[in-house]
């Protein structure tokens, strides 16, 4: 549908001229200008803008889409700590999951939402830490020139993602020579980019030791060898033509730690291997068409000692290849069609041993002869084909329709899901609707143990408005999810295991070990519903910007070991956060203040009837972040989390607190430009 579009233009010393263009997104416009009022001094009195293209977002205004958040706007929130993942636990429908650091959106688990890089699925996108230890995002924030976080009715090009899809962006080019290094108080790195005709090299190595923070400030657990993490990465671009693109990324991690459990003065012993390959094609071609071809190879290879008990070993390692291929193309000004197939190859083994003659942590009685060498391998292949039609049927209308057809090897089974996606226009505001089904195979650790488990799948709904004007942005959604084919243990009493201090995957090698396992089946639901409200304003106070937001959910799941609905571990009823941010434009400083909080996680109280029928106390803390410029070449960074030092707990176990391993963290760092022309960018990307 084709629109006018008001174009002004304004120079230094020109008077502010205007253009007008009836087009539609997409089209490109060429416009001739001839600029009035010249200066004396002026050669010429006339310009060319050689092109004018007038684009719509990547991803569509809904209100449950982040469309294109700035990386300077995530690294600067107070307390991120230059994460990712934790700057967007501010942000409506997530939760604060403070002892894993990880992201948790509308009442699902981190499982559930899935993370993307130039379309291509991560298979490990954190990294390794040990019991109650926050994990940080395994990439840095700068290489990304548009990050999309989805928190409900995702695209159905997205796939394996049941609650949410983080889709990130690299940048399509760097066309300056830079060099950089960096300090801080957890390691040193460094790295640059080589610009050359047509593309483009970059390169990082980064170094992460925890030997002297620890000495500085130690945490709960006591570490025999500090946290190391040794990083290199790469990335290729080149352009073969004007409309096409290669772009080619690889990293490759190594992490190793190991610290005395708090419980039982065992030793945690962690080693991994993690790489990562990603390689995409972007070609506009004839007739209008889009297309789009990608590759991304993960492998990660962990291995852990004294995982459950003293003297036991537990090592996994899982690849995963993922092949994509898509088209588009705009019909006509009222319709716009996408289409294209991709494939998940996935491997995954485990071994789970104990030397004879060892005594289980949970054990009371003498040293019992145990021994065990537990291993288990799936291959599950997921092939699956998506398409996406677009219509206006009125200019301030637009629909989707969408379907995904999927396959999954290991159950023999064919599922269809379908997507409706309606936003209607009217002035500043949008109201939007969506409905989608979602799937997704169990977790690897329920796999082993039945191969022909059903994917787990969701339904989801959501309405809602945003209304954007001058500066300010307001948005509010009610969303409701309904889970069914969740994997579920039917033979477990779920009071016992509430009780026994152990959760996840060490309460299943646990009972692994004593032969009770259970029976797992597709046969666990649940549902969770709620109200997403957002508030941005960045016009009523010079140099000030702020944000507000909140999310109240209610998520009851029958599931895993709660063989009763139930409040899942994780979920929060009330979630809030209120992130400021001040402007020092003379001192080239920006000051970021961050306030979280959430109501109490939810435990089970023995005596008490039902099942995780208690709170803990609420969760707050206030972040602090600082970021100066005392020139071009430098950068200083500091930060700081739950500066009034509270106390937080993530529930109980055996009326034991769940606690981080440390209450608050701070960071300081300064990143230097060896280079003349560009100021250092953090990662060099």
């Amino acid at each position: 549908m084709k629109r006018v579009f008001l174009l002004l233009i304004g120079c230094t010393g020109w008077w502010l001229s205007d253009a007008v263009a009836q087009t539609i997104p997409g089209d490109t416009v060429f416009i001739q200008l001839s600029l009035k009022g010249a200066k004396v001094n002026e050669v010429s009195d006339s310009v060319k803008l050689d092109e004018v293209v007038v684009k719509a977002r990547k991803t569509p205004l809904a209100n449950s889409r982040w469309s294109d958040l700035h990386p300077v706007d995530l690294v600067t929130t107070g307390g991120a700590n230059g994460d990712l993942y934790k700057a967007l636990q501010t942000l409506p429908g997530t939760q604060v999951q403070g002892e894993s650091g990880r992201l948790l959106v509308r009442g699902g688990s981190s499982e559930e939402t899935q993370t993307f890089i130039d379309g291509m699925h991560v298979l490990n996108p954190y990294t390794s830490t040990g019991n109650n230890t926050p994990a940080r995002g395994r990439y840095s924030t700068f290489m990304f020139s548009g990050i999309n976080l989805s928190s409900g009715g995702a695209p159905l090009e997205y796939g394996e993602a049941l609650s949410a899809v983080l889709p990130l962006d690299t940048k399509d080019e760097s066309r300056i020579n830079k060099t950089g290094v960096n300090l801080s108080t957890v390691g040193a790195g460094g790295g640059g980019t080589r610009a050359f005709n047509k593309g483009s090299l970059s390169t990082n190595l980064e170094y992460q030791d925890l030997t002297t923070y620890n000495k500085i400030y130690p945490g709960r657990y006591h570490f025999k060898d500090p946290y190391r993490m040794m990083t290199g990465a790469a990335q290729f671009r080149y352009h073969p033509g004007e409309h096409s693109l290669l772009k080619v990324y690889t990293e490759y991690d190594r992490t190793d730690f190991s610290n005395y459990q708090e419980d039982d003065g065992r030793l945690f012993d962690l080693s991994e291997d993690n790489i990562y390959l990603n390689a995409t094609y972007r070609n506009t071609g004839t007739g209008g068409w889009k297309w789009f071809s990608g590759m991304a190879y993960s492998y990660y290879n962990r291995g852990i000692g004294g995982a459950v008990m003293r003297g036991d070993s537990w090592n996994e390692r899982q690849q995963e290849l993922h092949l994509k291929a898509k088209a588009s193309r705009r019909v006509s000004s009222l319709l716009h069609l996408e289409m294209g197939v991709e494939s998940f190859v996935r491997q995954y083994k485990d071994r789970y041993a104990v030397k004879s003659g060892l005594q289980p942590v949970t054990g009371t009685g003498d040293a019992d002869s145990i021994e065990i060498d537990s291993r288990h391998a799936i291959h599950p292949v997921i092939v699956a084909g998506f398409f996406s039609a677009i219509y206006y049927p009125l200019e301030n209308l637009k629909a989707e329709l969408s379907l995904r057809p999927e396959y999954t090897s290991n159950n023999h089974q064919m599922t269809f899901s379908p997507r409706v996606a309606l936003n209607y226009y009217w002035d500043n505001i949008v109201f939007s609707a969506t409905a989608g089904r979602y799937t997704q195979l169990p977790q690897n650790k329920y796999l082993v143990l039945n191969a022909k488990l059903k994917p787990e799948t969701c339904l989801q709904y959501n309405l809602g408005a945003q209304y954007r004007y001058a500066g300010r942005v307001y948005k509010a959604e009610l969303y409701y999810k309904k889970y069914t084919h969740l994997a579920l243990f039917d033979e477990i009493n779920t009071e016992e295991f509430l009780n026994s201090g152990s959760d996840g995957q060490s309460e299943l090698l646990k009972r692994e070990y004593s032969g009770d396992i259970g029976r797992l089946a597709s046969t666990g639901y649940g549902h969770s519903k709620g109200i997403d409200l957002f508030f941005d304003d960045r016009a009523s106070f010079s140099h000030l910007e702020y944000q507000l937001s909140y999310t109240y959910n209610i998520s009851k799941r029958k599931y895993a070991e709660y063989n009763e609905l139930t409040t899942p571990q994780y979920a929060t009823r009330h979630n809030a956060s209120l992130v400021l941010k001040y402007t020092i434009p003379r001192w080239g400083t920006i000051i970021g203040l961050t306030n979280r909080f959430s109501s109490g996680r939810p435990y089970h109280n023995p005596l008490r009837a039902g099942l995780m029928n208690d709170e803990v106390k609420p969760y707050n803390s206030l972040d602090l972040g600082l970021t100066f410029l005392p020139s071009r070449k430098v950068i200083i960074h500091a930060s700081a989390s739950n500066i009034l030092c509270r106390k937080n707990e993530f529930g109980r176990v055996d009326n034991k607190s769940v606690l981080a391993t440390s209450d608050h963290f701070f960071y300081i760092g300064v990143y230097i430009t060896l280079g003349k022309k560009a100021a250092y960018d953090v990662s060099n990307f």
